[in-house]
């Protein structure tokens, strides 16, 4: 049986985001970091977080200073693909045409996203039939 990637509460979400928009930040670089947002954390409460993420091979530390320096070892387009995924296995009974009719009917885009999401499907439907792309000859 294949590993299960590992899960991502948003706690600890919060703090990959500081890593990914940092680069690399110290315990009390991602505790300012958030307390600027409004995020009224302990000292301890992120070098746990900090911890855990690098238990789960989410991050990166270098500990030849005082100060631990952590870094993200994972993209935030991997995490949001996994999340993505989850979300369409859990919610959707593993069908992403259900979560993407659900997003369509629920927020409105605006004109240059739908123009996007037009020519994506027109490329969809066109690469399912080649019969109707080659008839413009």
């Amino acid at each position: 049986m294949a590993k299960r990637p590992p899960t991502i509460p948003d706690s600890e979400l919060d703090v990959l985001k500081v890593l990914w928009d940092r680069g690399q930040a110290t315990v009390r670089e991602v505790l300012e970091t958030l307390r600027t947002a409004g995020r009224q954390w302990s000292y301890a409460t992120v070098a746990t977080l900090l911890d855990r993420l690098e238990t789960k091979g989410l991050i990166s530390s270098d500990r030849r200073e005082l100060a631990f320096i952590y870094k993200p070892k994972v993209t935030a387009a991997e995490v949001r693909q996994k999340r993505v995924n989850s979300l369409v296995d859990k919610l959707y009974q593993g069908e992403p045409g259900l979560l993407v009719l659900h997003l369509l009917k629920s927020h409105p885009l605006d004109e240059t996203q739908a123009r996007e999401v037009r020519a994506v499907l027109e490329r969809m439907v066109n690469a399912e039939d080649p019969k109707g792309s080659s008839t413009a000859s």
